[in-house]
């Protein structure tokens, strides 16, 4: 007869096993991390590339008023808290290839309507490397 402890211990074990192989699996779908800053009438970067069928976490903040940020056609719309208030995290997933414009979607003041950027999604066997 195997003592009960031993038993616990290679369950525990197993189980372990297991989470680490699903946890493991959960980060391979992880979606790339995206650095945006919005000031004066600007974002930055203001091109970003990224690949078909990659998923992408935007993660904006403002470096001084309130600005929106929307990606035209995407249905991607957040608004972007003022500086010293935190960011903003929008996810998106490339599903077709092409260019894609994102604009702030809040008026912000008098140069609002030149603060554009653009969104590269190239087709998934071109080879150049995302940024």
């Amino acid at each position: 007869m195997v003592p009960r402890c031993v038993v616990v211990l290679f369950l525990a074990i197993i189980v372990t096993g297991t989470s680490a192989s699903t946890a493991t699996r959960a980060q391979s779908s992880t979606p790339r991390i995206i650095e945006v800053t919005a000031e004066r009438f600007e974002f930055w970067p203001s091109e970003i590339s990224v690949a078909e069928g990659e998923q992408v976490e935007f993660r904006i903040r403002s470096d001084d008023t309130m600005h929106g940020f929307r990606i035209v056609g995407a249905g991607t719309n957040v608004l972007v808290p003022k500086r010293g208030k935190g960011q903003v995290v929008a996810r998106f997933t490339a599903a077709t290839p092409g260019r894609f414009t994102f604009e702030c979607s809040r008026m912000c003041g008098a140069g609002h309507n030149f603060m554009r950027g653009e969104l590269v999604v190239r087709e998934r066997n071109q080879g150049a490397k995302p940024r």
